[in-house]
């Protein structure tokens, strides 16, 4: 069977680079996904592929060969960053790569110096690429860590290069170019198609996230919408049946009507997002928050008892009172009737709470407005 030799591999490795460029081209100014991103990495394939083939001419090796090669360590870095939408700047890989070209720069003309410059800070930034997968891949942990193995060779075989060349290491046990070894080209294609797969995969995983998002918020508010409100009621019921102690709040704008038809349909609609975002900073990250439709909202307490929701209820009922909408220079008071129920066992879904909540909402409406109502206080047992 015949074996690839490296100058055939290196092909491969172009080619593999010039549709890997073309794709990420594609996502990110086409399809407008991650394209600061997209075009980092784009930029990092498309530049390795110039200077894989042909192979740069030796004597432009120091000149031009490995500063290319640097620039596109710290654009993949870039791009890996991005795409992991980690709230870190640049500075730091930017920094890296000056003094990576710096450090050259101080070695020049020494060829073997300036490879193991070029291998030594390519290898800094594959792991800095790594860590921040490992940081902000969103994965479970064994997939995360294998999108993270093609980075920690890619800094391996960058450092054992290195040491070869500076002599660190016994001899026959340094690495060959990749122009020259066959098994170092064959790695270097195996990690470039790991590193490109991994990355679209992540692009992959967060536009399902973000469609699932989308299927599961309101798109007025951002709250979460019913069908969101009844999975987690779901969830919540099964905690009730195995003893903890839940509570279901549902409220409504007081005369919503009239306040579409003094403002409009886009005042409503502001008087909408004011009260999901006055009750929403109110509330704890483990509440579930969300619009059944309309103008009724719904609120899910974890670990709370009825009297305790009462008393949530009632904070947030002044909250809204006290922190009345603006639009087009008025000031507009707001209001909402609150109605309160705790969670049982052996219920459906938690669809009962949600009932009762729904009609002590009600009752509290038919009791003036603007106040909070238990269900218990309408005759049911407690």
């Amino acid at each position: 069977m015949p074996t690839l030799d490296a100058a055939t591999l290196l092909l491969v490795i172009t080619v593999v680079d010039v549709f890997a460029c073309v794709v990420w081209l594609l996502l990110g100014e086409v399809l407008r996904i991650a394209p600061r991103a997209a075009r980092r990495i784009a930029l990092y394939h498309g530049l390795l592929a110039i200077v894989w083939w042909p192979t740069v001419p030796a004597g432009l090796e120091p000149l031009v060969g490995l500063p290319v090669t640097l620039v596109c360590a710290g654009l993949l870095t870039a791009g890996v960053r991005g795409l992991m939408r980690l709230r870190h700047q640049l500075r730091d890989v930017v920094a890296v790569v000056l003094v990576g070209l710096a450090a050259h720069i101080v070695v020049y003309p020494d060829l073997s110096a300036a490879r193991a410059v070029s291998n030594v800070f390519a290898a800094v930034l594959a792991l800095m690429a790594g860590y921040d997968i490992l940081r902000g891949a969103g994965f479970r942990r064994a997939v995360t860590l294998l999108l993270v193995v093609p980075y920690l060779v890619l800094a391996g075989a960058a450092l054992w290069r290195a040491g070869g060349l500076l002599g660190w290491l016994p001899p026959g046990l340094g690495l060959a170019g990749l122009t020259t070894n066959a098994p170092l080209a064959l790695l270097r294609l195996v990690v470039n198609l790991s590193i490109t797969t991994g990355l679209v995969a992540l692009v992959l995983q967060r536009l399902i996230a973000r469609v699932r998002h989308l299927t599961r918020r309101d798109p007025l508010t951002g709250l979460l919408n019913r069908r969101a409100v009844e999975e987690h009621l779901q969830r919540l019921q099964q905690q009730v049946d195995r003893g903890r102690s839940h509570a279901v709040v549902v409220l409504d704008v007081d005369h919503f009507k009239r306040i579409n038809d003094d403002l409009g349909h886009a005042g409503g609609d502001a008087a909408l997002q004011h009260l999901a975002q006055v009750l929403g900073e109110a509330l704890r990250t483990t509440d579930c928050f969300g619009r059944l439709g309309g103008e009724e909202f719904t609120l899910l307490l974890p670990d709370t008892d009825e009297a305790g929701a009462v008393l949530v209820a009632e904070r947030l009922r002044r909250l809204l009172q006290e922190r009345p909408l603006t639009w087009v220079d008025k000031i507009w008071p707001m209001s909402a009737s609150f109605g309160v129920a705790a969670m049982r066992l052996g219920e459906a879904h938690g669809l009962d709470a949600l009932a009762r909540a729904d009609a002590a909402m009600y009752a509290a409406k038919a009791r003036g407005r603007n106040r909070v109502q238990r269900a218990t206080e309408q005759g049911e047992p407690a």
